[in-house]
């Protein structure tokens, strides 16, 4: 969860500013919050995309906003989500090795642990049709122990200091700045 806070000293400040118009502190705030909000879900989708190549779909369905209000001055971007499954990344699929790549510039690599090889799991078993296109690795040396390769979830994506949320955090306090200001601009008028 990532959140976005005002402190003490810039609700201060802001209601030095509109000491003629009253105590529209709270309203300005939580206008430039939400606004604050909407665009940093953006740039954090945007630049995540970016990083990893996972489907674009995935991260609009796992981030959502909770809104600020005038008595709650805190906007919140929620994300939820599992691990996903190798397939929702970029792979290649050949008949003797499997080839996934997760961060961007990284390159297609062999899913390979030892000299197990990773499989798409294919199935005509109804009760398994879940198996169809899914990709999987060996455990041991059984032939049924297996398990789904995943990698990464949206959150651990998006929270990600060097990747992700780490490069955009100057950026979604100066868009939060930037919003106050218009905001204040809007009832001064």
């Amino acid at each position: 969860m990532i959140r976005v806070v005002v402190d003490q000293k810039d609700i201060d400040h802001i209601n030095k500013m509109l000491t003629n118009i009253g105590q529209n502190a709270p309203r300005v705030i939580s206008r430039a919050l939400n606004k604050t909000a909407v665009s940093a879900r953006v740039r954090l989708k945007n630049r995540a995309q970016a990083a990893y190549t996972v489907k674009s779909g995935k991260f609009n369905k796992n981030m959502n906003i909770k809104k600020a209000s005038y008595g709650y001055l805190c906007a919140e971007i929620r994300s939820e989500g599992s691990p996903l499954s190798i397939d929702n990344f970029k792979v290649s699929k050949g008949k003797r090795n499997i080839r996934a790549q997760i961060v961007a510039g990284g390159g297609l690599k062999t899913l390979k642990k030892g000299n197990i090889s990773a499989f798409v799991g294919v199935t005509k078993n109804e009760t398994a049709k879940d198996l169809n296109g899914k990709i999987y690795q060996r455990v041991g040396k059984s032939r049924y122990s297996i398990k789904k390769l995943s990698s990464n979830s949206i959150p651990v994506m998006i929270g990600s200091e060097e990747r992700v949320y780490g490069v955009e955090k100057d950026n979604i306090q100066s868009d939060l700045n930037k919003y106050v200001s218009q905001q204040i601009a809007i009832l001064i008028k």
